[in-house]
């Protein structure tokens, strides 16, 4: 083989080399990443979670007239279901005894299995808000799996209703307080 075809031959194999490697590395960080896609961020009320993909939004108004935002994901014909709300009120909400959603599940049907207490911490200023997780049994099957995050005058509540383990317990990890 003449000397300029091997380096020829050489330089081919490493450009094929250097392909199948950066093709390798492109495949795994899609497989690690398949949740997250649209990491929502809401000045507004101080938090940011990350949606599986782009949410619709929603805008009404709550009890006392103030502002309400729903923003909500959809997948696997309605089976899969990614939401997140927040709203103010004119004054700070009460979090001793509070246990959130009881009226309504009640309502609806909705059985609470379990609730917890803990503190959400902000990453950035490190101020804490108070919060609770619940995991209730929806009426037709299916469990819903929520945080809700009283922070003075605001309400946050992220929920997932999902068989997927991992991606309900990235959606639900993926909610930070802003500042």
């Amino acid at each position: 083989m003449r000397p300029e075809n091997k380096v020829r031959a050489t330089a081919t194999a490493m450009t094929n080399d250097r392909l199948c490697c950066t093709l390798a590395l492109v495949m795994a960080c899609v497989a690690c990443n398949r949740f997250g896609n649209y990491t929502l961020v809401s000045q507004e009320y101080g938090f940011s979670v990350t949606f599986p993909e782009k949410p619709n939004k929603l805008t009404d108004k709550n009890h006392e007239g103030l502002p309400k935002q729903l923003w909500t994901v959809y997948r696997s014909d309605h089976k899969d279901f990614y939401s997140a709300q927040a709203t103010s009120y004119q004054e700070a909400l009460p979090t001793e005894g509070w246990l959130p959603g009881k009226a309504v599940g009640d309502l609806l049907g909705i059985q609470l299995l379990e609730g917890r207490r803990f503190k959400l911490r902000s990453a950035a200023t490190g101020r804490e808000a108070a919060a609770v997780a619940t995991t209730s049994l929806a009426p037709g099957g299916g469990v819903i799996s929520t945080i809700y995050v009283i922070d003075g005058t605001i309400l946050i509540s992220v929920t997932a209703r999902t068989e997927n383990e991992q991606d309900k317990t990235a959606f639900l990890r993926s909610l930070t307080l802003l500042q």
